[in-house]
Parts: C-alpha cells; sequence; structure tokens
C-alpha cells in the first residue's frame, strides 16, 4: 500500500460521532472488522467506524526478531502517517465532527502525532484510547501538550505483563518503557492511565486489549 486510506467499517442512521480505529502492522492485510465491532458493541458505542489502512511492515521484523533498523523505518513510517497523512484524511473524508481514536501497538503513534500535529478546523478530537501503546512514556514526548488538543480523555491502557513491549521496545529503544507497558510520566487533567495487566495478560492481542474496551466505560473512565 503506498498511501494509507480511511474505510468506512460502519455508519449507523443518526450517527453524529465517528471513531478511527489505527493497528499497529500489516493493517492493510488484516481482516477485523467483527472483532471490533464486536468489541465496540459490548462497550456501547452506537456510531460511525472507521479503520485506517496503513502499511507498517510485519510484525516479524518489528517485534519478535527485532530487527533494530526495521523497527526504526516502522517507527518512521508512523510518525509521517499521523503527521502527514492522518488528520487531511479525517478532514476531507469524516462527515461526523466529533473524531475518537482508538489505536493498538504502532498504531499509537500514529494516533500520538496526529494529535500533536492537529488543527483540522471543522473536526475536534474528542477521546483517544491507546492500546498497549509503542510510545515512549516519558516526558521527551511532552505528553501534556498532545493531552491539551483533545476535548474528552487520553486513555493509555497498559499491561506490565506485555512480553512484545517487555523485551522487543525496550531493546530497540535503549531500555526505555512504553506507555503500553507503564503510565504516562507526565500529569495532565486529560491524562488517564488505566493498568489491564490482570485482564490482558502476557500478550500483545489486539483481540485482548479490545476485550477491555467495555471496562473503560463501566469504570466511567470513556465517556461515549
Amino acid at each position: 500500500m503506498e498511501s494509507p486510506e480511511l474505510r468506512l467499517i460502519s455508519s449507523p442512521p443518526g450517527s453524529f460521532k465517528a471513531l478511527v480505529f489505527i493497528d499497529g502492522y500489516l493493517s492493510e492485510d488484516k481482516v477485523r472488522d467483527n472483532t471490533l465491532l464486536l468489541a465496540l458493541n459490548y462497550a456501547g458505542w452506537q456510531h460511525s467506524v472507521y479503520q485506517l489502512y496503513w502499511d507498517a511492515s510485519n510484525k516479524l521484523s518489528c517485534t519478535s526478531q527485532l530487527v533494530i533498523l526495521n523497527w526504526h523505518k516502522c517507527k518512521s513510517r508512523a510518525t509521517y502517517v499521523g503527521k502527514d497523512y492522518l488528520p487531511s484524511l479525517i478532514k476531507s473524508q469524516i462527515p461526523e465532527e466529533n473524531i475518537s481514536l482508538v489505536a493498538h501497538s504502532l498504531g499509537a503513534r500514529v494516533a500520538y502525532y496526529c494529535m500533536n500535529n492537529w488543527s483540522a478546523r471543522g473536526h475536534y478530537l474528542e477521546n483517544i484510547i491507546l492500546l498497549g501503546g509503542a510510545v515512549r512514556r516519558d516526558s521527551s514526548k511532552d505528553w501534556g501538550y498532545v493531552a491539551s488538543k483533545i476535548k474528552g480523555s487520553l486513555i493509555n491502557v497498559y499491561n506490565d505483563d506485555d512480553f512484545i513491549l517487555k523485551t522487543a521496545f525496550k531493546l530497540a529503544e535503549l531500555g526505555n518503557n512504553p506507555c503500553g507497558r507503564k503510565p504516562i510520566k507526565e500529569y495532565h487533567s486529560r491524562i488517564i492511565n488505566e493498568d489491564a495487566t490482570s485482564c490482558v495478560g502476557k500478550t500483545h492481542s489486539l483481540t485482548k486489549y479490545l476485550n477491555y474496551l467495555p471496562n473503560l466505560v463501566n469504570k466511567g473512565l470513556w465517556q461515549i
């Protein structure tokens, strides 16, 4: 895939909000519509759902083998997609003005740079949910600034036992932890760190993280 694209998955009548899901690797080859929609349905989401399809390279080179050169290429691509593509795609292709992002793994980096560069008139970012995010959690990312770009909450769902983030990410990032494994360090009133370790377990599985979404609603963390 040369250019990222948004695909509409579901658009119920009367929808006035939209949610964009961003996967973390080879999202253009993954058919996860049913899994995603089922999890969102259980959470109570009743509005439009889109998925960002983008080339994040493959899981083996970015995680399991941890070829560091490839990992940094994946990071650069995610940054580029988040900065230069996603904001304009949302503005030009989504009629709903109220936008939420749900992002898994390396997709969280796309979401981060979308927030960081957000200036799309006529649309606004409401809630951002990061699931096992492969983005550094320290102050170098100026999380308070990106959180200030949204109207609702930035919910960081982390899992201390996530094997991929515990091993591959730390090696590639010289020992630094991602937000998907530990809380975001910076305080901001819009940032919520949610520990999902006991529910997700020793896995980086998208399905496991998606199944945690209803918990966010039940706890009052995600206002939908």
